[in-house]
């Protein structure tokens, strides 16, 4: 080898392994915990009670559970999910002190670990379970028998080397579409982030589980007083009521169209909270991460985020109060269950007028 470039390449190295020292050092002092409580959830969205819950919550095995302390690894984690940052920034954070490299690997075992564990405890969908819900709505909006809202929303991508048009969605850029149905406490009842960004919003709901087990209960008799709120992007159906198209202003069309929009505000407002505190999903990002890991992404923050509201964290609530979201009308064939739709929203829209 030529002596300058051995000189270089030593130097180099030598380098290299005084950073490692120094990150070393770093993690070793660090304590996240030692923050103030408003500083920690700043720097990873979850109060100090709920982080230690989700710690005692996952299992940390392998050789990077003993060279990286469990604490640092999911501080670590939330810091990127919370940040939407690059992993090297999130590894020279004073707290973290890790290289990009182990980052990675780190980053990869929680969030699998966080889906394993924490999506099936707190991402639930149980129609027969949401009396506080439909009570909420009643109260609230004059509106029986719902069960949650639901809408669409998109998580920004880079653009994808396989299938780029299935990602290219009608705003313009590169994204998944994520449906997403809550209850009216913000809490995310269900999440679907498979399809990419040209799909419909009604190709996502056609294509759910949450609507093959609704159209099920509906043809056994389960639940045929119950519904989900929708905007004019879903079809119109017995678990699924949307709004008029183009009613004359003043009339009871209208009316009942103003009482669904307030009602399923609900949902828009929880994409905005959910967005708001995990910046690795808003538009602006365009992650540079494969869309399943995205995907993954999204349930894991969804996750989290009812996480944040069994704690009672609702820090970003005044913040992020809602997502401006243009709609597409659906313009699907008028089926049978379409006709039994429009009977059950016109009973609720004369049960409005007698309200008022």
């Amino acid at each position: 080898m030529h002596p300058i470039i051995f000189l270089y390449s030593s130097s180099e190295s030598e380098e290299e392994n005084v950073q490692q020292v120094k990150r070393n050092r770093m993690r070793d002092k660090s304590n996240p915990l030692a923050l103030p409580e408003a500083a920690f959830r700043k720097r990873f969205r979850l109060s100090k009670s709920a982080f230690k819950y989700v710690l005692a919550e996952l299992k940390f095995e392998g050789h990077l559970s003993t060279a990286v302390p469990p604490m640092i690894q999911l501080g670590a984690t939330l810091s990127l999910l919370a940040s939407g940052g690059y992993q090297h920034l999130v590894g020279n954070d004073f707290l973290i002190g890790i290289c990009q490299s182990t980052i990675c690997k780190i980053i990869k075992n929680v969030v699998s670990e966080m889906e394993t564990k924490l999506c099936p405890q707190f991402i639930k969908f149980v129609p027969d379970n949401l009396s506080e819900c439909t009570k909420s709505f009643v109260e609230k909006y004059k509106i029986p028998g719902v069960i949650g809202c639901i809408d669409g929303t998109h998580f920004g991508l880079q653009k994808p080397t396989a299938n780029e048009h299935m990602f290219f969605n009608r705003k313009g850029y590169h994204s998944l579409n994520s449906m997403i149905i809550c209850d009216h406490e913000y809490r995310i009842l269900a999440i679907d982030s498979k399809y990419g960004g040209a799909a419909h919003d009604s190709f996502v709901w056609k294509h759910s589980a949450q609507r093959k087990f609704l159209e099920e209960q509906f043809n056994q008799n389960n639940f045929k007083n119950v519904w989900l709120l929708g905007d004019s992007g879903y079809p119109l159906e017995p678990w699924c009521l949307t709004p008029f198209r183009n009613p004359e202003e003043g009339s009871a069309q209208a009316r009942f169209n103003e009482a669904h929009s307030k009602a399923r505000c609900v949902v828009e407002r929880t994409i905005g909270i959910l967005k708001g505190r995990w910046k690795i999903l808003s538009n602006d990002k365009r992650s540079r991460y494969r869309p399943e890991k995205m995907a993954q992404f999204g349930n894991v923050c969804a996750a989290l985020h009812n996480i944040c509201i069994h704690f009672k964290d609702a820090s970003y609530c005044r913040h992020y109060a809602s997502e401006a979201i243009n709609t597409e009308v659906d313009m699907g064939n008028e089926t049978n269950l379409t006709k039994i739709g429009h009977k059950i929203r016109n009973h609720i829209m004369l049960a409005l007028e007698n309200t008022i």
